[in-house]
């Protein structure tokens, strides 16, 4: 097949496209929120296509345009009938692209090279139409069969095939449907994080959404399906649903929502699905009680003053963009107060262009003075930080303050989302580690945040003292953070309420940043002593999120699939992404490798080199969020940032401790959650099987055969625990074992074809009786494989 062509970017219609902003989707500068419904599948009509006859449709079409909805999520690439009514009748289009995802479709490079070709072809037919706003090139992908194929693979193939649609059409937005059993499956490179979601309580609904929020990062959350069987519950449930499903989505910062379903119409799997009923009209199209448009309450009933307090130090370059945001913030009742602190005149000079701040001057006396000139001066009760560098979205303030809607929140802050960066240079620094960075406790409580986008009780601040006047450039915001909490205080973090906020221009100016944090935590360790480790890393309770994402790596035994891969709800859960090479990180490193050199031990302080190399890839490569767009030369400009970075830091640290002769001897330890750990044994392929049934006789038929046939033969039976990745393992001796791995296909009308991996396992004293029994142990795999299959009524391909 030839290949296809590439996109050339319009200018004439980028402006009206959709566009990713931060958290948040745009149009050109506004901002817009998608009230979307699904539409089909549907029975092939009488052209083949998977839409309802012509008059069927445009009436549909019409009928969704007028109950309020801007937005229809496609399950089919949209005929040109589709197209038209869409466009005449101003609604989006979100375009699931098919293909066979219901196999193991990653087990020859035929199906790759085919599924690739699908997804171009419709991509290309469709680029160019205004209608169009986003492609899903993948929906719910079955959470065994992902299971089966490797989580890891799977991303990886989403990630390639969203690159290839992309070279089609540059300027059209990307994702893949995920759900909460395959909640980790989420391509890095997507353009947002798009969820189905089937939840029937509010509160459990909204706390999924601040997980949810988390998994996206700095990336947009669209609900992509969510609704209520009328069957199961009754129209006035699936009305009330609707109205606090939009209303917490609203309150939530989803950017684009998606109710399931128009009509109780749908076809899929080459038949009618008449046993549910998710429309909001039945099949005739009578509307039910679920049809009538949602009226949003505001956030908040009564809106506190809020003080935006903004510290500049010769920040000249970023000042008035930042005060430009702070103008355009949708927030009834605010001030902005300016604290100079002591710059130069150009600092004024932009101030005087802004009458509606409060422009006040102090001699230069530090970030953390500043900070309480601010608090001195300011009329609101809370107290809004954010910094000359950052950026307001405008709907900031409006969603820190509905955090403060339970008195227990004394602070509350959300995500600093790096702007696009404007040349090569920027994209490297804003990859580089240490960036400024939220630490959660939960997905709502927060440990620490970032002194850039915080905001705070006034009284709550007072009760503490203020900021320590010693926290000069950095480390005020770690200090006040553990200071209220200290005090019974709670943080809350709010991933609507986000700032931009620019990393270091150029790489000078990024190690001076770096330098400033290494000083920073040395006063820290001095104040906080049990809060650091003995090499001076903080210690903290909560888990740290910045650039990165927890989805980056969903590797085997940080996932919970639940029970032979059944978890409804199967998430990441993080570990320690710390490795012995980390101990080569910095000075530590460096120190070995210079007495190794001065010993005149070459090849081994070659071997440190090495080592010390190693660890910085290794770094860069866990904090990487998303497939880079770099040059060779840019990647190892970002290797040399991760290479010198912890020096840069590490330096500016002892100096500070050692400013004072003192070495932080008081650390105490910390007790840590241990999640499983991932199995050190060894492991060797042992085959597979594939069995047939037209029955619906699938895998959970021939696992219980399997389990009695172990039994049988007198070996011991081991049950998946939700963290391996198999089903039953059966222990034939103290040092070997035989693991089964089972997925079952289904093709429609009862017809299963269920796939059987064997692999043979061994401990560390076991690998050699692997290696030398491995025919007879693939034997008895095979073995009881096919014999559990005979019992289960299986029939082998």
């Amino acid at each position: 097949m030839s290949p296809l062509p590439t996109a050339q970017p319009n200018a004439a219609s980028e402006q009206a496209r959709l566009r990713v902003s931060g958290k948040f989707l745009r149009v050109g500068a506004e901002k817009v929120s998608l009230k979307g419904i699904s539409y089909g599948p549907f029975r092939p009509n009488a052209q083949g296509a998977p839409f309802p006859e012509e008059l069927r449709l445009t009436a549909d079409l019409e009928h969704i345009a007028a109950l309020g909805f801007d937005t229809v999520r496609l399950y089919d690439p949209p005929t040109e009938a589709v197209l038209s009514l869409a466009e005449k009748l101003g609604l989006r289009l979100m375009v699931g692209i098919p293909w066979t995802d219901h196999v193991d479709f990653l087990r020859d490079a035929a199906s790759v090279k085919s599924i690739m070709a699908e997804v171009c072809e419709a991509v290309t037919r469709l680029r160019d139409h205004p209608s169009v706003v986003a492609f899903l090139i993948g929906n719910e992908i079955e959470k065994t069969l992902v299971r089966w194929m490797g989580p890891q693979r799977v991303q990886h193939f989403l990630e390639r095939l969203i690159q290839a649609a992309r070279e089609c059409a540059p300027n059209q937005l990307f994702s893949y449907a995920t759900y909460p059993s395959t909640e980790y499956l989420i391509p890095r490179n997507a353009d947002f994080l798009a969820v189905n979601v089937y939840l029937e309580q509010p509160a459990a609904f909204e706390a999924y959404l601040q997980r949810l929020h988390h998994l996206a990062g700095n990336k947009p959350l669209l609900i992509t399906e969510f609704g209520l069987d009328v069957a199961s519950h009754g129209a006035a449930a699936q009305a009330e649903a609707r109205q606090w499903f939009e209303q917490i989505c609203a309150r939530s910062a989803v950017a684009g929502m998606v109710w399931f379903s128009y009509t109780d119409e749908w076809f899929r799997g080459g038949e009618a699905v008449t046993q549910w009923k998710f429309g909001i009209v039945d099949q005739e199209r009578r509307e039910r009680l679920s049809a009538k448009p949602v009226q949003l309450a505001p956030l908040l009933n009564t809106w506190p003053k809020i003080s935006v307090i903004v510290c500049t130090y010769y920040g000249d370059v970023t000042l008035r963009a930042c005060l430009t945001s702070l103008q355009s913030l949708r927030y009834p009742d605010y001030e902005v107060l300016l604290i100079d602190d002591g710059s130069s005149a150009g600092v004024s000079m932009i101030a005087q262009d802004f009458p509606s701040v409060r422009y006040i001057r102090q001699e230069h006396a530090g970030l953390s003075v500043a900070r309480n000139r601010g608090a001195a001066e300011a009329l609101g009760e809370i107290l809004a930080y954010t910094d000359d560098d950052c950026i307001a979205d405008e709907d900031w303030l409006a969603y820190l303050a509905a955090g403060f809607d339970d008195p227990q929140w004394v602070a509350c802050g959300g995500p600093n989302i790096p702007p696009p960066p404007r040349n090569e240079t920027e994209t490297v620094v804003a990859l580089a580690p240490g960036a400024p960075a939220h630490v959660l406790l939960s997905d709502v409580e927060a440990e620490h945040l970032p002194g850039c986008n915080l905001a705070i009780r006034k009284r709550a601040l007072d009760a503490i003292g203020g900021f320590d006047p010693a926290y000069q450039v950095a480390g005020d915001d770690v200090d006040i953070c553990w200071r209220l909490r200290d005090a019974g205080g709670r943080l809350r973090f709010i991933s609507g309420a986000m700032v931009w906020h620019h990393r270091r221009y150029t790489v000078d100016a990024y190690f001076r940043q770096q330098t400033g944090y290494g000083h920073a935590e040395s006063l820290l360790m001095l104040k906080h002593p049990k809060r650091f480790g003995g090499l001076g890393g903080a210690r903290w309770s909560g888990a740290i999120y910045g650039d990165t994402s927890m989805t980056d790596d969903p590797s085997e035994g940080s996932i919970f699939h639940g029970p032979m891969g059944n978890g409804l709800f199967q998430g990441i859960y993080q570990q320690s992404t710390r490795s012995l090479l980390d101990l080569f990180c910095g000075f530590l490193g460096l120190l070995i490798m210079l007495l190794m050199l001065l010993l005149k031990m070459k090849l081994l302080g070659l071997g440190v080199a090495v080592l010390f190399l190693a660890a910085a890839y290794g770094r860069m490569r866990r904090q990487t969020q998303s497939i880079l767009p770099l040059s060779f030369i840019r990647r190892l400009q970002l290797l040399y940032l991760h290479l010198m970075q912890p020096i840069k830091r590490e330096q500016a640290r002892m100096r500070g401790l050692l400013a004072v002769c003192l070495v932080n001897r008081s650390a105490a330890k910390k007790e840590e959650v241990n999640l499983p750990s991932r199995p050190k044994i060894w492991s060797l392929n042992l085959g597979e099987r594939s069995f047939w049934n037209e029955s619906n006789v699938g895998r959970d038929r021939f696992l219980d055969e399997l389990r009695q046939l172990i039994h049988c033969h007198g070996y011991t039976c081991r049950e998946d625990d939700g963290w391996q990745r198999m089903d039953v393992e059966a222990k034939l001796n103290s040092w070997l074992s035989i693991a089964f791995l089972t997925v079952t296909e289904y093709h429609g009308n009862g017809r299963c074809l269920t796939r059987v991996r064997a692999v043979g396992k061994a401990g560390a004293l076991g690998y050699i009786p692997l290696l030398v029994f491995a025919y007879r142990i693939r034997k008895k795999a095979l073995q009881l494989s096919q014999e559990a299959a005979e019992n289960a009524g299986l029939t082998k391909l």
